[in-house]
């Protein structure tokens, strides 16, 4: 009977015992889940923002690759497009120097365009096309004036009928808002001078050109073309202003 007294006694003190602890036990657990959930939260709050920042490093590095790729097609393109409106322009000169060929009397100051047939260049309009439509070719023909030793002056002087200043000038638009364009431009001179009676020189330059010279200018005597490496031509004297050792004309190789 003790026995079983003391027993219950002790069952008792356990039971209070846990009793005693058990608030603090549950308090404790609710803390530390509490904190866990805290713990939780702040660690899928940060993956959050990494996947914020990670994203907007992606869409940065994406954005510049495509704006370096899109830049790297354009400079390729703006550069294959320049090359054809060259060509187009160059093309241009060389009709010209063609009709040229065919009659000093075609070249007369003007705008025109180009055309070809049976393989013959001819003026053709204000302008003319390339088969795909995109460029855009005029050419401009404009009288020289030149000074009293015939040397060529962007304005004023007196006009050499003999000689004419050829733009070639080729447009096209890259982009809607986006025109480029292509200028050339070249001297052409009568290459028949002196082969028809027709025609008199007025210049010493184009007096020289006449005789298969590259060009020619009036200088102060024979010793002064030689030490340039020139040619005196006594027939184009006159062609020059008279100085006080007798204008010489004198041609360029």
């Amino acid at each position: 009977m003790r026995k079983i007294y003391v027993t219950a006694i002790l069952r008792i003190s356990i039971v209070r015992r846990v009793m005693y602890v058990m608030p603090d036990l549950i308090r404790h657990l609710k803390d530390s889940g509490s904190g866990a959930g805290m713990t939780m939260h702040k660690i899928r709050g940060q993956m959050v923002i990494e996947v914020i920042v990670a994203v907007s490093i992606f869409a940065i590095i994406a954005s510049s690759s495509v704006m370096a790729i899109v830049g790297s097609l354009s400079t390729a393109r703006l550069a294959e497009e320049e090359s054809q409106a060259t060509f187009l322009a160059t093309e241009g000169l060389e009709a010209v120097k063609s009709i040229r060929n065919q009659g000093w009397g075609y070249l007369t100051a003007g705008i025109y365009g180009l055309s070809k047939t049976s393989g013959v260049w001819a003026f053709s309009g204000n302008s003319d096309t390339d088969p795909s439509m995109k460029f855009t070719r005029v050419i401009s023909i404009t009288d020289v004036g030149r000074d009293g030793n015939g040397n060529i002056l962007g304005t004023g002087g007196t006009v050499d009928p003999e000689t004419k200043k050829i733009t070639s000038t080729v447009s096209w638009n890259f982009t809607p808002t986006r025109q480029n364009s292509v200028i050339m431009n070249m001297y052409v001179t009568n290459w028949q001078l002196g082969k028809s009676s027709a025609t008199i020189p007025q210049f010493c330059s184009t007096f020289c050109v006449g005789l298969g010279y590259t060009g020619g200018v009036c200088r102060n005597g024979r010793s002064q073309c030689l030490a340039q490496g020139e040619i005196p031509e006594n027939g184009g004297n006159h062609l020059c202003v008279i100085q006080a050792e007798g204008g010489t004309c004198c041609c360029q190789l």
